[in-house]
């Protein structure tokens, strides 16, 4: 008889991350708390990381991303691009990370760092998709001003921009190592010898 436990604990996983985003999620949104992709990126990083450590079969983090789509777009009543985009990159982002490079902290911590990484460029897409060039460079222009009303004039866009890109993927980083050291403790806990 085939181990159906990974399988099991991936749509654990899935429904957990899920119920996270529908309702951590929706209250962060529509609250307009800074920040908020971040912390729900973390959220999701935390229940990836722990279930690919504590089932280290390759393909788990595709199927728990699937069951948190699945979850979010019947939470939501329809189809918001921006939840459901970066809900799939993550899942697929941490499984090719952790397949790669192994289901280690390195894994962790790289799927972090470009999990997290990606959200600024997934907004600025999204930005450029729904309202085109004019609000990027619009986007982007905001960004020098609020640098230089900060004491940084004269940093350009594009600079500020690769910054906040990659700020954003340390935290992500740290992130992934975070739900690591837990995923630890979980597996300590429920006795999983590893």
């Amino acid at each position: 008889m085939r181990d159906v436990r990974p399988w099991t604990y991936a749509a654990l996983f899935g429904t957990l991350w899920g119920a996270l985003e529908a309702t951590l999620g929706t209250a962060v949104y529509l609250g307009k708390v800074p920040f908020r992709g971040t912390l729900m990126g973390v959220a999701g990083l935390l229940c990836l990381v722990c279930l690919r450590r504590l089932q280290p079969r390759p393909g788990v983090c595709l199927l728990a991303g699937a069951v948190a789509v699945f979850l979010k777009v019947f939470t939501l009543g329809g189809l918001y691009p921006g939840p459901i985009i970066g809900i799939a990159v993550q899942s697929l982002v941490v499984e090719v990370a952790m397949t790669g490079l192994g289901s280690g902290a390195v894994g962790a911590a790289v799927g972090g760092f470009v999990t997290l990484a990606t959200n600024p460029l997934q907004k600025l897409g999204m930005t450029w998709l729904v309202a085109g060039r004019d609000a990027v460079l619009a986007s982007l222009r905001l960004l020098e001003e609020s640098a230089a009303a900060l004491g940084m004039p004269g940093v350009r866009a594009v600079v500020l921009f690769w910054l906040l890109v990659v700020a954003t993927g340390m935290v992500g980083a740290v992130g992934g190592l975070w739900a690591w050291w837990v995923a630890g403790k979980v597996a300590q806990r429920i006795g999983t010898v590893e």
